[in-house]
């Protein structure tokens, strides 16, 4: 498998899920959905860190229809490889950082039939609410078409809740997350939780304040991962650096997955750590079943 020259058509069977680099009309805030108030929590807590992390200055951009999507790495199966990562970066990133930070490297070195695309799904999409709903009818819809028949969303930090939140609506899409090191609440939101005795006997109030992130993830998230559940559910695979300051977080989070779907590594909220994990996450599933149409093929 090799790089894909993003200036040079892709030689492979199944269409370009690359959209155009040029900007197209800016989304109305006003186009939100009003349903979907998970939103209205997480986008204010983003964007108030974003923020406070760049001396209050950030410019977000625009959310523009559709969603830059670049192809990192296409498959050289020669039976069309059918198993494509989505990938979402992190708090002011760019998608190409994927490349630069070594995860098509991973996959390319492990010969996998597995394609890569990462989305340009910044600030701005949150600011407008249209995140989901973008990569669904940029991405997913069109991979559909394409026959990729395994589809999973990856992303660190931003982009593990920009999957969170797509699981959240849209199950039915994906084979599998991988959330790295995802924003999962404050942490007095967290203290109340552990204070309960963990997120299975910790009640949720029955409304929340307009800045109330913590509160509404888990209230999704607690019984999302309950055994109470119907199977199959979406396999939610979760990593993180030891040292991160989102460590308490997703340590109580992996508490109710299955071990096997748990991944750390020492170190702190960086793209080191997280290509790390992503290496780990490769050996440890897809070269396995259930992601079997991932694996390299057979000798």
């Amino acid at each position: 498998m090799t790089t894909t020259d993003l200036n040079a058509p892709v030689a492979s069977p199944r269409p370009s899920l690359t959209s155009p680099a040029a900007p197209g009309a800016p989304v109305p805030v006003a186009s939100w959905p009003t349903e979907k108030p998970l939103f209205v929590l997480v986008v204010t807590s983003i964007l108030l860190f974003a923020l406070t992390m760049t001396g209050g200055c950030a410019a977000l951009r625009p959310a523009t229809v559709p969603l830059r999507a670049i192809d990192l790495a296409r498959s050289a199966a020669t039976d069309g490889g059918r198993c494509l990562v989505v990938l979402l970066p992190g708090r002011l990133d760019e998608p190409e950082k994927f490349r630069d930070a070594g995860f098509v490297r991973a996959v390319e070195n492990r010969n996998l039939r597995l394609d890569l695309v990462a989305v340009d799904t910044h600030l701005g999409y949150y600011r407008a609410r249209t995140v989901v709903d973008r990569l669904r009818t940029d991405v997913i819809a069109p991979a559909r078409a394409a026959g990729y028949d395994t589809i999973w969303i990856a992303g660190p930090s931003l982009g593990g809740l920009g999957s969170l939140l797509y699981l959240r609506d849209h199950p039915e899409d994906l084979a599998g997350v991988f959330a790295i090191a995802p924003y999962l609440g404050e942490t007095s939101v967290i203290d109340e939780i552990e204070r309960a005795g963990g997120p299975a006997k910790w009640l949720p109030p029955t409304t929340f304040d307009q800045n109330d992130v913590g509160r509404e993830l888990w209230s999704w998230l607690g019984p999302w991962t309950s055994a109470a559940q119907p199977e199959p559910r979406v396999p939610l695979h979760l990593a993180w650096g030891t040292a991160d300051g989102f460590d308490r977080a997703n340590r109580m989070l992996a508490a109710l997955l299955p071990p096997e779907r748990v991944y750390t590594a020492p170190g702190g909220h960086d793209w080191n750590v997280w290509e790390r994990l992503w290496e780990e996450f490769l050996d440890r599933t897809m070269r396995t079943t259930p992601a079997a149409l991932c694996a390299p093929p057979a000798p």
